[in-house]
């Protein structure tokens, strides 16, 4: 860590030639090993650190989302929520070492947009994988999460709705004048022809959002549910006009990086050739090498692990969650990228692991809410063999 490297004074010449990302370093503080340097000197720092955290994003506002993003975009997040330098400045000067890295600012500032952009890329949304004790029973299974998600985007579109989406937003940022005009701006314009639009140009609406998704939050999720709506209805509009362009390629890939838990990615490598449920918005790039760049930036935890999905569609299917090229309708013209409605149903083909590529990658197949019953592997016939004798004598 370059925080141990900064408390025992041993910053190599290589590391300052080549400084890295210092977005992950900042953030470390949590994660040291305090018995390898002074109990006092580190909770002295983490609590100067804190304290102008808190400072920066004016008091407590903001904390809530910016806490509950992921570990290590949480200082690259900071840029975002107050476009002031001066006390951006004021956070870094308790941390000595960032002048070891650049004595730049401007460079730091552009660090810290990159490794936002990153992560806003790579660390969105979960998977909901479970066991069933039969082929029917898992069908079963997913066919009901389906219908529960599904409830959070068939509603009207009234003004009900919107006003609570608005009230929602604006109490986490109720002191903040800047991210108070922000949605404003967002209450005046949002609807069905603009929601993706707000979703891909504004990072603190999406962040919200996505960590909703990924966390579960049902209760913030139906005080949003106009917002969904509204993006089930653009894409749903754009989805016909995208598939007609794309008929004479009818198969495609696009490609997304993720952090996922060694734990999740154990379990999803035992669901192979049976379908999963990704419950949040997923946005692929066609861009493969672009996708690589954004998950290198994304430094694991001790319990975590990068992951490439590629995810096959074939526009030929149907009854699939709407999907559609939101290149056009977004603030970044040069990303080519396809935007997923929430709650899309996959098959997992395959997961590649392999001493050729840096990245482990799972395939993935776009597949309808209804699919088609596979009998078990052998793993899970293997599984289904442990648990049937427990089962009957219940």
């Amino acid at each position: 860590l370059w925080y141990e490297i900064y408390l025992h004074k041993k910053l190599s010449k290589t590391m300052s030639e080549k400084p890295r990302t210092i977005c992950p370093d900042l953030v470390h503080f949590r994660d040291v090993n305090t018995r390898k340097c002074s109990k006092t000197k580190y909770v002295t720092l983490y609590y100067q650190f804190l304290t102008g955290f808190q400072q920066f994003v004016d008091g407590d506002v903001g904390l809530p989302l910016i806490l509950s993003t992921h570990t290590r975009s949480q200082t690259a997040a900071i840029y975002v929520y107050s476009q002031d330098v001066q006390r951006l400045r004021l956070l870094l000067q308790p941390i000595k070492k960032a002048q070891y890295i650049s004595d730049d600012f401007d460079s730091i500032v552009k660090h810290f947009k990159r490794d936002l952009k990153a992560y806003e890329k790579t660390a969105n949304g979960g998977f909901i994988t479970k066991y069933g004790h039969s082929s029917d029973m898992l069908q079963l299974d997913h066919y009901y999460l389906m219908l529960h998600w599904s409830k959070f985007y068939n509603i009207d579109t009234s003004n009900e709705g919107k006003s609570l989406l608005f009230e929602t937003y604006t109490n986490y940022y109720v002191h903040n004048k800047r991210m108070r005009t922000i949605l404003q701006e967002f209450n005046l314009g949002i609807g069905p022809n603009t929601a993706i639009k707000w979703y891909t140009c504004e990072p603190f609406i999406s962040r919200l959002l996505n960590t909703a998704f990924q966390t579960h939050n049902y209760s913030f999720l139906k005080h949003v549910r106009y917002f969904i709506h509204c993006i089930h209805l653009q894409l749903r509009n754009e989805h016909p006009g995208f598939v007609r362009n794309r008929l004479h390629k009818p198969i495609f890939s696009i490609y997304c990086g993720r952090l996922i838990t060694t734990v999740e990615f154990k379990r999803l490598k035992m669901y192979l050739n049976r379908v999963i449920l990704i419950t949040s918005f997923l946005m692929g790039n066609l861009d493969k090498s672009k996708v690589i760049q954004y998950i290198d930036r994304c430094e694991p935890s001790e319990n975590e692990t990068r992951v490439l999905l590629k995810i096959n569609i074939d526009i030929r299917i149907r009854n699939t969650q709407p999907y559609a090229d939101i290149t056009h309708l977004s603030n970044e013209h040069n990303e080519n990228e396809i935007l997923i409605m929430f709650g899309a149903s996959f098959r997992l083909m395959d997961v590649i692991i392999s001493p050729y590529q840096t990245l482990p990658v799972c395939v993935l197949e776009l597949c309808a809410e209804r699919p088609q019953l596979m009998p078990p592997n052998e793993r899970e016939q293997r599984w289904y063999s442990i648990i049937e004798p427990f089962e009957s004598k219940k």
